[in-house]
């Protein structure tokens, strides 16, 4: 190890001793306990908890300085990313700061950086992505929602909007949608789809929130019914979304490896073994748990190495190709193992009674874990984790062609 090397390691080391201190004051503990027990936070705890991280200027770590970001490294905002989760905090911008805002600050107009970066910041906007269709999931070039150019009453030029999407996380709470249209529908399908930026209190756009087997509405369905868009709001050339499209979904898939999050678990999962019994012996030493809990460390350890390898060749300038997407693979199964020993461990206990237990930080009898009331809405939840951000099935097949060629 050179002695830039140790130099670069003490740094990270009080980088990450500044941000777990930072955490520790300000985060409340009624939030960290919500997050720690699976259940979820409301809107107006994720809106104050983004005002903190706004104060400290840490609310859009991956954005250039130019417009708000903090100017850390790769490794700097691996280190912020990692504290936050295992510090139980709750995901803070999402698809607003994480995919809006990159592919805007990458692909939008000055206009439109000037407009828009400041109100995701200041939490004026908050975003949802329109991607999946009824009928164009994994398949998202068959996309359907059909977007005309035309004047309006008002003479002015707008594409207008019919169609709808589906599986739209956090719609019910957003006031913009980053949505595909079709713009062309002659040639191959790819080359004839645009991204707009759309206004969610326009006229003829309406929600219907998707209640899901675990009692919560996580997604929605959303409709466009004649909706005026100003040309103004296209973001990129038109019919030339698709690469808009595909540079966003390997943004997402990098970051889908869900290491700290898997951590996060797999610590909720040791908790849950110690406190438990099974025949008069904590979990923890039953052989059926000790087993299972130990693959899965090795699984994680190993996860976390490659996507270290991966961080190391991003920071050192090299562009990432389709291989990342065996991290969303790994990491997407891995944590639906976790939740599955979870749910086995803790046994019929984990049947919640009410939509309440899933909201609110529970009462609970003597001998009962914590974790209970979540458990399986948690388990049932992460059953979409190898659909959403593209299915495994669409994985293995691009693995397959693009990476080992067959």
């Amino acid at each position: 190890m050179t002695a830039r090397d140790t130099a670069n390691d003490t740094d990270l080391h009080a980088f990450r001793a500044e941000v777990r201190a930072f955490v520790a004051a300000a985060l409340p503990q009624a939030v960290r306990d919500k997050v720690r027990l699976g259940l979820e936070p409301g809107k107006a705890e994720v809106q104050a908890w983004q005002a903190r991280l706004a104060q400290q200027g840490w609310l859009v770590p991956n954005w250039p300085t130019a417009w708000g970001g903090p100017g850390w490294s790769e490794e700097q905002r691996a280190v912020f990313h990692d504290e936050l989760v295992l510090a139980d905090a709750p995901e803070s911008g999402g698809i607003s700061i994480a995919m809006v805002g990159p592919i805007l600050i990458r692909y939008g107009t000055p206009a439109q950086q000037q407009h828009f970066l400041p109100r995701i910041v200041n939490q004026e906007h908050w975003w949802c992505q329109g991607y999946s269709e009824p009928n164009a999931g994994s398949d998202l070039a068959s996309l359907k929602t059909r977007a005309e150019r035309r004047v309006n009453a008002n003479g002015e030029e707008v594409y207008v909007v019919n169609g709808s999407k589906i599986w739209t996380s956090g719609a019910h709470h957003a006031n913009w949608i980053f949505c595909l249209v079709r713009t062309d529908t002659g040639g191959r399908p790819q080359e004839g789809i645009s991204c707009l930026l759309i206004d969610m209190q326009t006229p003829g756009v309406s929600v219907r929130p998707i209640r899901g087997i675990h009692g919560w509405s996580l997604f929605n369905q959303v409709f466009f019914d004649e909706v005026e868009v100003p040309v103004a709001h296209r973001v990129g050339e038109e019919n030339a979304g698709w690469t808009i499209a595909k540079s966003l979904l390997e943004h997402e898939r990098l970051n889908l490896a869900r290491v700290a999050e898997n951590r996060r678990r797999l610590a909720k999962v040791r908790q849950i073994g110690l406190q438990l019994h099974e025949a008069g012996v904590p979990l923890a030493r039953r052989p059926w748990f000790q087993q299972r809990y130990r693959e899965l460390e090795v699984r994680l350890e190993a996860l976390a190495a490659t996507v270290l390898r991966f961080r190391q060749q991003a920071q050192d300038g090299a562009s990432l190709g389709p291989e990342t997407g065996m991290l969303k693979l790994i990491g997407s199964t891995l944590i639906q193992d976790i939740e599955n020993l979870a749910v086995d461990a803790i046994g019929p206990d984990s049947l919640a009674c009410d939509r309440a237990a899933h909201v609110e930080l529970p009462e609970l009898a003597p001998g009962r874990s914590p974790y209970a009331p979540a458990a399986s809405a948690r388990r049932f939840v992460t059953r979409g984790y190898t659909i959403a951000g593209g299915s495994s099935e669409i994985q293995h097949e691009m693995l397959a062609k693009q990476v080992l060629g067959l």
